[in-house]
């Protein structure tokens, strides 16, 4: 039985976000509705489960901010899954909307098409953009890994501390997470630490594999751009191809085909992006935003107060891979960027100037379209490019020490 169809590219992604009811139930089961019907039901109970964790932690900050005496420390531990996981639960309902599918499905189909063709250096590329997106989704996974047990361990190793509470000093051991209980936490300690260890497994899952999804929708344009480039380049070896493929004699013809199918392509992935920005633009504009207070609260948990080495491990492994996982998504946006100006600088070097008048009037659209290049969009606020990446140090270093201040 085929749960979903086979994809180089995206196959890493499928396979984690599948395993927690993220992937779409579209694309799996396609030739079982019983299985579809209860891989969708599975999808809404796991949803269903991270939003009631969700409202745990949004009941549990509300208590921190009007008890009398706010605890900042407590605060930004709060804080550093609150805002996450509130974009998070955003981007699922994305991803299980009609538009979204329709980008994976070109990038579905658009497998199926590569496996097709017979070019190997074309081919060569396609597995190289594949093989390399796929490495570094390991990497974030092992990360992802790495982080989990630190935070599920912590508390095992840390002293407990003194608090105030109903006028008197009580011992209490630190929890991995800020959540609301509905019983008393310090009494039934080891059921509230195992329902954390529970709820970090299950988040950082259900967000993670979210993001492997976007993360594939947003690299995908980098490999279709540069196997343009590649062709706008070597076009000369193109249209002679076409020539013998089809039996077409005549030379500019067979030019003015092989242009037609680049723009197509050129045009295809114009439309794919603007798509990509029409969906997830204001998501990605939150996501920034948040993405330096979440890093500023981790940072804050070390700064602020005197650490263990048990405590700088788990917060380490966490900045590690916070920079990891936005450095993905803003260096792959950046290379969309540079990829698609150069698509100028490969017709150039192309044998245009050898082509018919009109020809060479296509190439100066093509070339003039190029000069506005095409760009992943943080809602109405800007692009997201690397510049953008370095704003979100910045602004974390600002929130921390505003928190030193404060506290």
């Amino acid at each position: 039985m085929v749960i979903f169809r086979k994809s180089k590219f995206l196959n890493v992604a499928m396979l984690c976000s599948t395993s927690m009811g993220i992937f779409p139930s579209r694309f799996l089961f396609e030739e079982n509705k019983f299985g579809q019907l209860c891989y969708s039901i599975y999808s809404k109970v796991t949803f269903g489960y991270f939003i009631i964790f969700v409202l745990t932690s949004y009941i549990e900050l509300i208590l921190i901010i009007f008890h009398e005496d706010i605890n900042i420390a407590e605060l930004s531990r709060n804080l550093i899954i609150t805002p996450l996981f509130t974009i998070t639960i955003i981007r699922q309902v994305l991803i299980m909307s009609p538009s979204f599918k329709k980008l994976l499905n070109y990038i579905l189909d658009n497998e199926r098409y590569m496996d097709m063709i017979d070019d190997k250096k074309v081919i060569e590329i396609d597995k190289k953009c594949a093989s390399d997106f796929n490495r570094n989704i390991k990497i974030y996974l092992g990360m992802m890994i790495i982080t989990e047990l630190s935070y599920t361990l912590r508390p095992l190793f840390e002293p407990e501390q003194r608090i105030l509470l109903n006028n008197s000093t009580v011992l209490v051991k630190q929890l991995p997470l800020s959540t609301w209980f509905p019983f008393d936490r310090e009494k039934n300690f080891m059921a509230a630490y195992l329902i954390h260890v529970v709820d970090i497994i299950f988040g950082s899952c259900y967000d993670t594999y979210g993001e492997f999804i976007l993360i594939a929708v947003i690299v995908y344009p980098t490999g279709q751009l540069k196997v343009l480039q590649h062709v706008l380049i070597n076009f000369e070896s193109y249209q002679y191809r076409l020539k013998e493929n089809y039996g077409i004699q005549n030379d500019n013809l067979a030019a003015f085909i092989a242009l037609r199918k680049c723009i197509d392509l050129h045009q295809s992935i114009i439309r794919y992006v603007e798509e990509f920005n029409n969906i997830m633009g204001t998501c990605m504009f939150l996501d920034f935003i948040q993405s330096s207070l979440h890093m500023a609260c981790v940072l804050s948990e070390t700064l602020t107060e005197q650490v263990t080495l048990m405590q700088l491990i788990p917060v380490a492994a966490y900045l590690i891979i916070l920079n990891f996982r936005l450095f993905l998504y803003y260096y792959y946006a950046n290379e969309i960027i540079i990829l698609s100006q150069g698509l100028s600088v490969a017709i150039y070097q192309s044998n245009w100037y050898k082509q018919s008048k009109h020809f060479k009037y296509m190439v100066f659209m093509m070339i003039m379209r190029n000069q506005k290049p095409i760009k992943i969009k943080l809602g109405a606020f800007g692009d997201m490019s690397l510049n953008k990446f370095i704003s979100i140090l910045n602004a974390a270093y600002s929130y921390v020490m505003l928190m030193c201040s404060v506290n």
